[in-house]
């Protein structure tokens, strides 16, 4: 039987449960045939009354027909209700499922897209071939959102490698860097001219250390600067830094543009002249010096200021010391000497000719194997 309202079943357990210490369990099914099978299905040692008729025999029980009559009435029943529906709210239309950020973050990832352009080229090729649904996602959003959609899709990705690298020290990656392989073309040229630039510069290649500055991070007399005139190698021999750790590079004429120095391994200043526009002087004696420093950041677009707390280690070229100039190019000595006192110079003098200058690729390996020379001696 088809039994409704289940509270209306529950005096009739407890008094087989209390009397006769019976559990049974009510179901709610269209006929005695489907309930039948729902209960053999899971025991297997159903009772039987006396000449009761072998279900398992009948292909189709007489009350079929009665169900599917009653199954058809609750169809039609169903369909004139949305029908009533449409009438009463005539606006109501059926729309498209739209796509949901995490499906097209999904699709992102899968397809190896790094760039708004390659989503939309995608979402193109897919709307040429009839599916609209990631066309109608891209067109109903700026750039700005596509391209932080992309970039938070890789973060969320390469979130558990990135924890895993920063357990690692900075001289263990060195150490990785030095095991590894040379670059394309260079099987060991590399650290060779880096060999030469430093002789002739008089500089022994044990003398030229960053591990202290790897090791320790950024502090006085810890930082790296190399100055010199154009041609000698200053750049050269930074490089392949960027090769091994995740840099800041380059901050632009700007007041926000040490934005996302907070988040690099290392700070690389190639070539770099110092200019309040960039960064106010005592911003940058206090980044040198190792304290923490707290630099501009838009706040439409984040919450706070670049806080700059870890000892990144600090690396710069430039065609000379860093010296102060105030309003009108006032100087002040007692500046350059605090500046002076954050640095540790190398002085390149050795310009190299144009016909002995090589187009030499930065290698990872050779560089590491440059820093790790004398270790431990």
């Amino acid at each position: 039987m088809k039994l409704n309202g289940p509270k209306r079943w529950l005096e009739a357990k407890r008094a087989l449960e209390s009397k006769h210490n019976i559990v049974v369990n009510f179901s709610d099914h269209d006929g005695y045939y489907t309930a039948y099978k729902y209960v053999k299905k899971h025991d297997t040692m159903v009772y039987h009354s006396t000449e009761y008729p072998n279900l398992d025999e009948i292909a189709s029980p007489k009350t079929k027909r009665c169900q599917q009559f009653y199954l058809k009435r609750r169809r039609s029943q169903r369909d004139n209700a949305t029908e009533r529906n449409a009438v009463e709210c005539p606006t109501t239309s059926k729309r498209m499922k739209k796509l949901s950020n995490f499906e097209v973050a999904d699709s992102i990832e899968k397809n190896g897209i790094k760039c708004e352009t390659e989503l939309l080229a995608i979402a193109n090729a897919q709307k040429q071939e009839g599916k609209k649904d990631l066309a109608d996602f891209v067109l109903s959003r700026n750039s700005k959102s596509l391209n932080d959609l992309i970039q938070q899709t890789w973060k969320m990705n390469d979130a558990s490698s990135a924890l895993q690298r920063r357990e690692r020290s900075r001289m263990d990656l060195i150490r990785t860097a030095a095991s590894g392989k040379c670059a394309m073309n260079c099987d060991g040229e590399w650290i060779k001219c880096a060999k030469e630039v430093l002789i002739k510069n008089r500089i022994h290649a044990s003398v030229f250390a960053v591990r202290e500055l790897l090791v320790l991070g950024r502090g006085k007399y810890r930082n790296i600067i190399i100055v010199g005139p154009t041609n000698c190698g200053k750049s050269f021999l930074l490089k392949p830094l960027m090769l091994i750790y995740n840099a800041f590079s380059n901050p632009a004429a700007d007041k926000y543009a040490w934005v996302g120095a907070d988040r690099a391994e290392i700070i690389l200043l190639n070539d770099f002249r110092w200019s309040k526009d960039v960064i106010e002087w005592k911003s940058l004696l206090l980044l040198l010096e190792g304290d923490i420093v707290k630099l501009p950041a838009p706040k439409n677009h984040f919450s706070s200021d670049v806080c700059i707390d870890k000892g990144t280690p600090v690396f710069a070229t430039s065609k000379s010391v860093i010296k102060y100039r105030g309003s009108y190019n006032f100087e002040d000595q007692s500046e350059d000497e605090m500046m002076a006192s954050r640095w540790k110079v190398f002085t390149l003098f050795h310009s190299i000719p144009q016909d002995e200058q090589k187009d030499m690729v930065a290698c990872a390996k050779c560089f590491a194997e440059l820093v790790l020379m004398g270790e431990g001696s």
